[in-house]
């Protein structure tokens, strides 16, 4: 389709007219940031619309149309095959798009398709179910992506895919006529509006149901998991039209369609569930296994060959030999559940007897067991195969992952015939695991396409594969990735010219204009997989392993603000890329110049750095370490603000006494001006110089630092009070310090505080803005005052604020590598749920408790301490359902569009009767009191409040 500019710019300046200039976003480097997704394809669009409901898509929709311009849709762009990328119009799903409706029982919701997978099923755990979809992704893709691509996952199989799980839907056509399958007056207003349709529809349908050997296809087809081109089941399985439209909705990659509310049939979730890893020396043993498996109602069966093993031996459950395991090596990590005791044990007792037969050919196994922690290693073992390839590939290379299917009788020849293939082409790094009851195989290579034989040589592999997989063995070519781009050119060899004519019918019913994601699931280019793909320069080492999945974007505080990690990795790729470019011609230079005056603030000064993206990075990498780096070379060009820190770091003291005085002038200020002119007067200069903003949640200044008095024998705790907690008072009328102390007091601990304590801190405030030097002198001092008080390690050493319990965790694991330090840090919580709660006796209530799990926490100990305290105190815990507050130490003060950013949502998890909220890290509580309504303040002070000495 030709696109007009004059036509683009009108649909822009229409569109901003409806939605405002903040959701129609045409700046270069921003919508070059927001093109990427987790595939190897890269297309640039030219306006990027961020659209908040139904009713906007549908304006988009009849502009888009108006004028014949393309659409894509995408949700969270975890698609692995390019099917949510364009050159035209990117439409983004907000986070605002939240809304969700669960039945009395559970036993149907409502969504919309800006929830994330595992929130969902978060949402439904209190009744025991979950939805039946569940891909690998499901932390991070959105309900609308996993319904247009027909996601399944590693337990999900066909049965509970969203096909067959599917209660209604509401559909906007690319017309913008919406039709809501659950609403009787909307289905009848389509019968009437769109009756052609719904005519032509019917008859395709009829005419493949007579087309015997079509149909003969397509049961066969639908007997393994496929999503390969359009649902061509619905047409045999449906014979009204409105089903018909639902059911091809569903795996469509938004070419006939937008998914705008999705209604589910749950799952029961078993309760009971037993898991086991068994290695066979060869295939043929595992697949006959697999066969006689799946009679039986087993929840999954995960393979891994030798290759995938092998990538994966440095987790600690793995046994060391692997490298000996004969080379047809396959793991199958079986998984059974039951919704009682009783039932588990006779399943167990079935898949034992089974395995009986089986074990001359095992060379190690652990037998099914209920140990919850095993299981969590064995599956980390399983889901850590696709990142341990992608840590390993070498820098300019993607990392490509295919899947297919194979009936089960097939499923050995299969791993063998793909083995062959990869030997064949070269890539001797590739593995497969898959979902071995599906006969799901997916397979792992890494490839270049930086030269014309790199890609002759992928397309004649794909060649191969196809080939075996589509005609030699009738299986499936996309199982549950989704078509895409990369499957576009081979949907017609799986199903056959008849097969695929009824696809191209059916893209033209729904779409004659050809707006609707272009160039996916029809493609008549027959090198389409070939075409427009990424580039991955090496650009820097904190960041040349990214595949850009997107996992790390769900935790992200700057999402939607400005952008993620992955958009930041992305973005200085392309910057990178333009630096290699010749500068032929005059765009390229204004793209580089785009490109790097846009970073300053939707990279560097924006991101909160606190690594929260690394706990979800598949590869490990921490994308706030790298802008630090990025904020360190800019501060090597800042003499002046060295100096300056260098200052502070030494008469630490003073710079903690001034910023108390700070404080106390801007509630005096705020008294004699009035709080609301200040605070719009702070905004002023926040906005022009970046000095901290006022506002009425403004903490109080604490009275300074106090030592612990005289030390006496028995058990002791080395104290450091954070400087966020010496600098602003807590919410209550007692300090963190005086709660600490009480607490310790009841438990018969004594508190050391250090007599230098006004001049220490771990550093972050340094470390945070580049300025590691000065950061690593001050770590140094903590350290060693800390060792010294802690009788080299005896005992335990607290902090107060679990951001600097975390820094100071690093700093003893850089000794530890160093030399032998054997120093204990926990943060406040740490330390009450190990030392206090066993010495206290606890009231516990039926009050709501609200907790916000901070960043540090998720990295210290995934919150555990937090929730392992607060569940002493209350029987009803919820948390903010908030990953990051974006408050980052000072930047709430300084930058607080990006804490107002990240708690935009925060009240929606408040639970009913709460007014209260609790944390550990001061500055975190300040924002979270600015932006929830209620009051936060450390979990300390609850504990005190309920906690008494016990009994003698």
């Amino acid at each position: 389709m030709s696109e007009s500019p004059k036509a683009m710019e009108a649909f822009i300046d229409a569109m901003t007219t409806v939605l405002g200039r903040e959701q129609v976003i045409t700046d270069y480097a921003l919508r070059y940031a927001l093109g990427t997704d987790a595939s190897f394809y890269r297309l640039t669009p030219q306006c990027v619309v961020l659209v908040k409901s139904a009713e906007q898509v549908q304006k988009v929709l009849l502009r888009a149309g108006e004028y014949k311009l393309p659409v894509t849709f995408r949700a969270a762009g975890t698609s692995l095959s390019g099917q949510a990328i364009s050159d035209s119009i990117l439409v983004l799903l907000s986070d605002d798009w939240q809304d969700y409706k669960v039945g009395e029982d559970g036993s149907w919701i409502s969504l919309s398709p800006s929830l994330v997978g595992a929130r969902v099923n978060r949402i439904l755990a209190p009744y025991g179910r979950k939805i039946g979809p569940d891909p690998a992704s499901i932390n991070s893709c959105k309900i609308g992506g996993i319904a247009a691509n027909n996601a399944s996952g590693m337990c999900c199989g066909v049965k509970h895919n969203s096909y067959h799980t599917l209660k209604d839907m509401a559909i906007i056509l690319a017309d913008g006529t919406c039709l809501d399958t659950a609403d009787e007056q909307s289905k009848a207003a389509f019968r009437q509006s769109h009756a052609a349709l719904l005519n032509a529809l019917e008859q395709l349908a009829q005419q493949v149901r007579d087309n015997q050997g079509l149909s003969e296809r397509i049961a066969h087809k639908y007997r393994l998991k496929n999503t390969t081109g359009y649902g061509l089941n619905a047409l045999v399985d449906h014979h009204d039209g409105i089903e018909i439209i639902k059911h091809l909705m569903i795996g469509s990659e938004g070419t006939l369609g937008f998914i705008a509310n999705i209604t589910y049939n749950t799952v029961i979730e078993p309760a009971f569930k037993r898991t086991g890893l068994f290695t066979f020396a060869d295939v043929d043993s595992a697949c006959a296994l697999i066969e006689q498996l799946n009679a039986l109602p087993i929840a999954a069966v995960e393979m891994l060959d030798k290759r995938a093993l092998l990538s994966v031996q440095g987790h600690a459950v793995m046994p060391q030999n692997v490298a000996d395991f004969p080379s047809e090596a396959t793991a199958l990590l079986i998984e059974i559940s039951e919704e009682n005791q009783q039932a588990l044990d006779g399943l167990t007792s079935s898949v034992n007897t089974i395995l009986a037969q089986y074990q001359e050919q095992l060379v190690h196994k652990y037998p099914l067991s209920d140990d919850a922690e095993l299981a969590q290693a064995l599956w980390n073992v399983r889901k850590g195969t696709f990142p341990a390839v992608g840590a390993v590939r070498k820098t300019g290379t993607t990392v490509i992952i295919e899947d297919v299917a194979f009936a089960l009788a097939d499923l050995s020849r299969g791993i063998k015939a793909l083995h062959h293939l990869f030997d064949k082409h070269g890539y001797t790094e590739a593995i497969i695991f898959g979902h071995a009851l599906a006969g799901n195989l997916h397979f792992v290579f890494t490839q270049a396409f930086d030269s014309p034989e790199q890609i002759e040589r992928y397309e004649a592999f794909m060649a191969d594969v196809a080939h075996l997989v589509a005609v030699e063995l009738k299986g499936s070519l996309k199982a549950e990735h989704g078509t895409g781009r990369n499957m576009a050119p081979f949907v017609a060899l799986e199903w056959g010219d008849e097969g695929y004519a009824v696809m191209q019918q059916i893209k033209q019913l729904f779409d004659a204009q050809g707006i609707l994601n272009p160039g996916v699931i029809i493609n008549a280019d027959p090198r389409a997989h070939v075409q427009h793909v990424k580039a991955m320069p090496a650009s820097d080492a904190h960041i040349d392993k990214c595949i850009e999945c997107g996992f790390c974007e769900p935790v992200c505080p700057s999402k939607e603000y400005t952008l993620t990690p992955r958009q930041r990795i992305s973005l200085k790729r392309h910057e990178q890329q333009l630096l290699n470019h010749e500068f032929k011609d005059k765009d390229a230079y204004r793209r580089l110049a785009a490109v790097q005056q846009g970073y300053q603030l939707l990279a560097i000064v924006s991101c909160a750095a606190t690594g929260l993206c690394a706990t979800r990075c598949p590869v490990g990498i921490d994308t706030g370490a790298y802008i630090k780096s990025l904020r360190a070379k800019q501060m090597a060009n800042k003499p002046v603000i060295t100096k300056i820190a260098n200052w502070s770091a030494n008469h630490f003291a003073m710079t903690s006494a001034l910023a108390r005085v700070g404080v106390r002038g801007a509630h005096l200020s705020a008294k004699l001006l009035g709080a609301q002119r200040l605070e719009r007067f702070s905004a002023q200069l926040q906005q022009r110089f970046g000095t901290p903003l006022y506002f009425s949640a403004w903490p109080k200044a604490q009275h300074g630092e106090q030592t612990s008095g005289q030390v006496i024998d028995g058990d002791k705790v080395v104290y450091v009070p954070s400087c966020g907690n010496r600098i602003f008072a807590n919410a209550t009328e007692q300090s963190v310090q005086q709660t600490l102390q009480s607490l310790c007091d009841k438990a018969g601990l004594t508190l050391v505080i250090p007599e230098e304590i006004a001049e220490l801190c771990c550093g972050m405030p340094w470390q945070s803005k580049g300025l590691a030097e000065v950061a690593t002198q001050k770590q140094q001092q903590l350290q060693e005052i800390i060792t010294q008080l802690s009788e080299q390690g005896r005992w335990p050493v607290v902090m107060d604020a679990s951001p600097c319990a975390l820094q100071s965790q690093l700093q003893e694991k850089q000794s530890q590598h160093e030399e032998s330090s054997p120093i204990r840090v926990l943060d406040s919580l740490g330390f009450a749920s190990e030392y206090l709660l066993p010495r206290l006796a606890i009231e516990t209530s039926d009050q709501p408790l609200w907790l916000h799990i901070t960043c540090s926490s998720q990295h210290l100990d995934a919150g555990s301490a937090m929730l392992n305290v607060a569940r002493a105190l209350s029987s009803k815990v919820s948390t903010t359902e908030v990953s990051c507050c974006g408050f980052a130490g000072d930047k709430g003060f300084t930058h607080p569009q990006l804490n107002e950013h990240a708690l935009r949502h925060v009240s929606a998890s408040k639970p009913q009767g709460c007014t209260v909220g609790y944390s550990n890290s001061r500055t975190c509580e300040i924002g979270l009191t600015r932006h929830s309504g209620v009051t936060f303040s450390s979990l300390l002070a609850l504990l005190d409040e309920r906690a008494a000495a016990l009994a003698s």
